[in-house]
């Protein structure tokens, strides 16, 4: 999947926004998540630019684990807000920007 600068925009900002919340979970004492969080957006920073990246597996294999083993409230849905990103690749709306 080839992301549009609109897609390629919303994912820097869900990124710069997994950093945020790796800094409040290092500040919280949860270096366990944190240290989980920051290899799923490595993966993601090393993969964006190759031909054969696709969004949906990031989605899949690293990014629904992450959010199945740390379901909590006080967790930001990363899942939902990368759906919005594929959303939008069928169509969806574009420019909304991830909360």
């Amino acid at each position: 999947m080839q992301l549009s600068p609109a897609q390629r925009e919303m994912l820097c900002e869900i990124t710069h926004s997994a950093y945020l919340e790796i800094r409040q979970l290092a500040e919280a004492g949860k270096s366990e998540q944190g240290f989980d969080l920051a290899a799923v957006f490595h993966e993601l920073l090393d993969d964006l630019w190759s031909e054969d990246f696709s969004l949906k597996e990031f989605r899949a294999e690293l990014l629904n684990n992450y959010q199945l083993k740390y379901p909590g409230p006080k967790t930001k849905n990363f899942v939902t807000l990368i759906d919005r990103i594929i959303a939008m690749e069928k169509g969806g709306r574009s420019g909304t920007r991830p909360n």
